[in-house]
């Protein structure tokens, strides 16, 4: 204990510096080797090299943290594994947009140059990165730090790949993909953001190429790929078109004809209900080809890697034009020729990647897959069956979902940036192998250089394998025998399949067993006007600089309350105010805890025996803690983490600060004596010891400062022992006490603000209390009463006494309250207010009664006491009547009473 008197005002930069050195100087957060039966362990979800983290981020790490530091003081090894993410195609879009500014294009750099300016760019964030989470106060293992294009990182992904080539799960093939023809490379459905556009639908006339005049009218949004179209499809259903089926068209502004086909995939309600089919530019028409391949003919692409009109197809006066010029002019020679016959705006969602903002191109590419229909039924059995549990349990509705819909995963990517997909091909005999180790020569024929495939793998590839990855797979470390399968995974909801559910999989498939045992995952965070904060909108404050003005302690506190970490929730300037407030509350009541301790005050090893028979608000406060804890204990094993804090704010706020302090102030200043004061301060000092053991893993830098100026044991608040209910006993009767006394005192102070009584006034009060326990109750605490609500004195009336001269009422259901208002008080509306409330509650009391299906299936019991309240609110307003008079009177007679 210290016995340095604590600052008036605590300084967060000061404290949070000097106890994130204490850690690191003690190794608080290193997990040990050996760590026996009772182990804890989750990664911290590698955070992308592209730019710095957001307050998003922070959101998450600071579950985690809270998980991580429970666990760790509850004895628990725990392990929390940091990473970065070489993050691929993002990186590299992150540095060619920082080069553009410089004036250089990055795909006119030769690639080792290219590669260099990535790595300094990575060097830079990832160093920020590091400061932003030391900032933090996360409990991270710097120990066991690992990057996702480490040497490791780089012989598990191999790996995978080898394995899964060899079992015929990987494969190239030509399939749609997302193009970025400004990166002209494959994106993954996660980096692409989908937005509300408005586009022109034309609706053209193909005719017919086998018979007489006319033909079918086909509506498109992209005239530009009618190069491209290879057949005009309609509902097999569609009675519109039913004679249409199996004649040809001519494709316009052309000399070919295509069929007209029936398949179940058109949608009967879009435009005319008949669409072109242009496999190698749409999803829907890729599969409608693929459907009727043996009649159809698959045409070259009509668009080329940049998104501009090129191929022979192409009439020559519209190749090199880009789409959006193509569409203009297409369109208008269609009109020109006849072929439109309307135009009309369109509304509908379109996908743009969200590295470069390019409008995204489906494109049917050459590129390397994953087969997930073989690994997705293990991945489905582990949430179905529990063992692996989601939470909230709402996300498996979308995880289910999400797995019934597989579609093979294009894991190549045509970017400089990331893990070369170890494939080589042999000129001289034409195979094609895949190695984990470079070959030097063809295993087939024996042929030196060996060409490797151009393509780099998706980022997620190794981000799937990472829960056992970041442990030292494929190699047979400790950490991956101590502490794999981890126990807890954070996240965001947004990447529940793309993420998750792959880490699952592969899992499953590598290691045969689950990577973690639960997950969380979190809400977004939200700017002033409604965005996702996001390193892509650029709408997140630098954590740091956060962190700076405000505190690490205070940003994490503001983050998980009052508003759920698992719903999306605002984060603004004044966000921040409410964690501030909390902290700067929990200063001021260790502060005063701290002016009333004796000199070498001791720990109480467990809650002091005396309060277990002694005054009732050391009984309560001891109840109250308890209840505390339990509430926290089951929060946190739950993973609700808001609710956690929501039991550690009310405690410490209202009950201890508010509460306690309030009415043991006397008893430490001496009034009761000696004996009565030293046994509060050991309660007070075994109450705040264990709630500052309790807050830490929320806020740990001022819970560790506070916790080493009062009584303590051992060198760290961070690997103290967590505290235990059980440490202290229940007293229902001294909660039912203190509950009494407190809505007596809280109604007193609610009169004296209502009538605006000057706080230089001490006025009198009164009490006519509901029952005989109510009375003895009161009777018993008077004096309390008195001193906490600030009151020349306190008298109980009998059920017969007038009410007392100028004075105002409240009706609570321990008593009719009164308090003395001077004359030139202003009057108030307490008393009506009261009574509509009484009323409101009344009317609904007696529409229940008034219900005969109510009456005929609620228990007797039940009824029985609907009746007896209806009796008791009518008896509590006929009181409040008398008090306002005829007026009164006349409002309680419009309601039937």
């Amino acid at each position: 204990m210290s016995h340095d008197p604590l600052p008036t005002r605590f300084d967060p930069a000061a404290i949070e510096a000097k106890w994130q050195s204490e850690w690191r100087r003690h190794e608080a957060f290193r997990a040990p080797a050996s760590p026996g039966p009772h182990r804890f362990s989750m990664i911290l979800p590698p955070p992308n090299v592209t730019g710095v983290l957001t307050i998003g981020h922070m959101l998450g790490n600071t579950v985690m943290d809270v998980q991580a530091r429970w666990h760790r003081m509850r004895g628990d090894a725990t392990l929390w594994v940091p990473a970065v993410d070489h993050a691929g195609v993002s990186t590299q879009m992150a540095v060619r947009k920082a080069l553009s500014k410089e004036g250089v294009r990055l795909e006119t750099l030769p690639t080792e140059e290219i590669r260099g300016r990535i790595e300094a760019w990575k060097s830079e964030r990832e160093a920020h990165i590091r400061r932003q989470l030391e900032a933090g106060g996360f409990s991270l293992d710097w120990t066991r730090y690992r990057y996702t294009m480490d040497p490791a990182a780089v012989r598990a992904t191999r790996e995978v790949f080898v394995r899964l080539f060899r079992e015929g799960l990987v494969y190239r093939g030509e399939r749609i993909v997302n193009w970025d023809p400004k990166l002209r490379t494959a994106l993954s459905d996660l980096e692409v953001v989908h937005r509300e556009v408005s586009d022109e639908m034309v609706t053209i006339r193909y005719q017919w190429a086998d018979g007489p005049p006319g033909g079918i009218s086909v509506a498109t949004v992209r005239p530009e790929t009618i190069f491209g179209d290879v057949a005009v499809a309609v509902h097999p259903d569609d009675e519109r078109h039913a004679a249409s089926v199996g004649r040809s068209v001519r494709v316009p502004l052309t000399d070919r004809t295509v069929p007209v086909i029936a398949d179940p995939r058109v949608e009967t309600g879009f435009g005319t209900g008949a669409v072109k089919v242009t496999p190698r530019h749409d999803p829907l028409d890729f599969q409608i080809f693929r459907a009727h391949e043996g009649e159809l003919q698959l045409l070259p692409s009509i668009l080329d890697l940049d998104g501009r009109l090129a191929s022979d197809l192409v009439l020559p006066a519209y190749r090199g034009l880009d789409r959006e010029k193509a569409r203009t002019a297409v369109t208008t020679a269609l009109a020109e020729a006849g072929c439109v016959e309307k135009r009309e705006p369109y509304r509908h969602s379109v996908g743009f990647s969200e590295r470069s903002d390019a409008r995204i191109e489906p494109l049917l590419s050459m590129q390397w897959f994953v087969r997930m229909a073989e690994l997705a039924p293990w991945a489905v059995r582990a949430v179905e069956d529990g063992t692996i549990g989601l939470h909230p349990e709402r996300w498996k509705r979308t995880y289910f979902h999400w797995m019934e819909s597989l579609e093979d995963w294009c894991i190549s990517r045509q970017v400089v940036w990331g893990h070369p997909i170890p494939v080589y091909y042999c000129d001289a005999c034409g195979s094609v192998t895949a190695e984990i180790d470079v070959p030097e020569k063809c295993a087939k024929c024996g042929a030196t250089g060996l060409r490797p495939d151009p393509d780099v793998l998706d980022t997620w590839f190794t981000s799937w394998l990472w829960p056992f990855a970041s442990l030292g797979w494929p190699e047979a470390t400790s950490d991956l025998a101590q502490y794999y399968p981890t126990n807890l995974l954070v996240t965001g909801r947004d990447i529940v399949f793309f993420w998750v559910a792959r880490m699952i999989m592969s899992g499953g498939r590598f290691t045969e067993k689950p990577p973690f045992s639960d997950v969380v995952f979190t809400g977004l965070l939200r700017d002033e006007l409604g965005r996702k904060i996001s390193k892509h909108l650029g709408n997140s404050p630098d954590p740091i600089e956060v962190i700076r003005e405000r505190g690490a302690d205070a940003l994490r506190f503001a983050l998980v309350h009052p508003n759920p970490v698992d719903q999306d929730g605002p984060f603004t300037p004044s966000t921040l105010d409410g964690g501030r407030n909390f902290l700067t509350k929990l200063w001021n009541v260790v502060r005063f805890v701290h002016g009333h301790l004796a000199e070498g005050a001791e720990l109480p090893a467990k809650a002091p025996e005396s309060a277990a028979n002694g005054p009732v608000e050391h009984r309560w406060i001891l109840t109250r803690w308890r209840r505390m804890q339990t509430d926290v204990d089951r929060a946190l094993a739950a993973f609700e983490t808001t609710e956690a804090a929501s039991a550690l704010y009310q405690f410490l706020w209202h009950d201890f600060a508010d509460v306690y302090l309030e009415w043991v102030r006397g008893t430490l200043a001496g009034d009761r004596g000696e004996a009565a004061a030293s046994e509060a301060r050991r309660v007070l000092t075994f109450v705040t010891e264990r709630s500052l053991r309790a807050l830490h893993p929320f806020v740990p830098h001022v819970t560790e400062e506070l916790w080493h100026a009062i009584p303590h044991s051992g060198e760290l608040l961070a690997l103290a022992p967590w505290p235990s209910p059980e440490e202290a006993h229940t007293d229902p009767e001294a909660e039912l006490v203190v509950e009494t006394v407190m809505e007596a005192v809280r109604t007193l102070r609610h009169l004296r603000s209502e009538h605006q009584v000057p706080l230089t006034h001490v006025p009198m009060a009164f009490a006519r209390p509901t029952g005989p326990e109510a009375a003895r109750l009161l009777t018993e605490n008077a004096e309390v009463v008195r001193r906490l609500a600030k009151l020349a004195g306190f008298t109980l009336l009998g059920a017969d006494s007038p009410v007392p001269p100028g004075t105002r009422a409240m009706v609570r259901p321990s008593g009719e309250y009164y308090l003395e208002v001077p004359e030139s008080a202003p009057a108030s509306d307490t008393l009506l207010r009261e009574q509509a409330r009484l009323e409101a509650l009344l009317r609904k009391t007696r529409e229940r009664l008034a219900d005969s299906g109510f009456r005929s299936h609620a228990p007797p019991a039940v009824v029985a006491e609907t009746e007896e309240k209806a009796r008791e609110l009518t008896e509590r307003l006929s009181k409040i009547a008398g008090q306002l008079g005829p007026a009164g009177a006349a409002a309680t007679t419009e309601t039937g009473g």
